[in-house]
């Protein structure tokens, strides 16, 4: 399924939902709850979106009432497993993409940020949609993908203030390295990361690399889970797999490539289909399936 026709699927799909449970949605799309401030009406269980609250859980994403809120749909399917205090199931979740996570999980936090990483004093930091630590300081940053269309650029280049220049030789001409005095550059470079194409890789990976970036210098693990029906990240056509998850894979040099592993929303959801107790499922099947 192409992301086009998937977007409208859940459109629709989501509209129904909400009207079946009575929720006031915006006038013209009804797939968008009436208010960010109803955004507990966009998650199924509600002592998932008491957790949410109770943690204080930072930034909410300004569209998080969307029906089509990755961030959403990430608190609905993960969500309950860490506000149960499910870590053996989180774990042998994160297995499937085929990470040896050491230890039993000690630590969950959605959007959790390491500012000091990159030296973000100002400004939104990196944030992880979900970060896992086990007793054996066996980490895993999950970036969560559901409709979206890219893995983010470099607010920079996308309005237009840099032509797109591969800062390898001269760091200078890098607006967030000279001004901002960030260190994106310098762990590109400290990774081998900056040569392996003739433009910026932030052009395109701005907030892939970010992540990478974070666990390598956290000695951890970047998972992506994504929707397979989306065909931006990971999808076949004639056998052959495509999708800018295998584009930014190829970037990056094989001992790097070690560090990344991907995991599709439709694999979570048959491993739990396998487990007793996971009722809300069907209702999870209802909104986003």
């Amino acid at each position: 399924m192409g992301r086009k026709q998937l977007v409208a699927k859940l459109e629709t799909q989501t509209a129904a939902y909400f009207k079946s449970k009575g929720f006031r949605t915006h006038q013209k799309s009804k797939y968008i709850l009436s208010s960010h401030d109803n955004w507990t009406n966009n998650i199924i269980l509600p002592d998932v979106a008491n957790y949410v609250k109770k943690q204080n859980v930072k930034p909410l994403h300004k569209y998080i009432h969307h029906g089509l809120s990755s961030q959403a749909c990430l608190f609905n399917l993960l969500g309950p497993l860490v506000a149960r205090d499910d870590l053996d199931t989180l774990k042998e979740i994160i297995g499937l993409s085929g990470i040896p996570l050491i230890g039993a999980i000690s630590e969950t936090k959605f959007e959790k940020s390491f500012a000091e990483v990159f030296k973000e004093n100002s400004g939104q930091p990196t944030s992880i949609d979900l970060f896992v630590n086990t007793d054996k300081d066996a980490k895993v940053l999950i970036e969560f993908k559901f409709t979206e269309k890219e893995f983010g650029t470099c607010s920079v280049y996308e309005e237009g203030e840099c032509d797109g220049s591969n800062p390898a030789s001269d760091p200078t001409i890098c607006y967030l390295h000279a001004e901002k005095k960030r260190e994106y550059i310098n762990l590109m470079k400290k990774y081998g990361l900056l040569s392996t194409v003739e433009y910026c890789p932030f052009t395109e990976f701005y907030q892939a690399y970010r992540m990478l970036l974070t666990a390598l210098e956290l000695k951890g693990k970047f998972l992506l889970i994504h929707d397979e029906r989306n065909s931006t990240f990971k999808y076949k056509i004639n056998g052959i797999e495509r999708g800018r998850y295998l584009r930014f894979i190829k970037l990056l040099p094989p001992d790097i490539q070690k560090s990344v592993s991907i995991l599709s929303i439709q694999e979570i959801v048959n491993f739990l289909d396998r487990k007793p107790g996971y009722r809300w499922l069907k209702e999870f099947r209802d909104k986003y399936m």
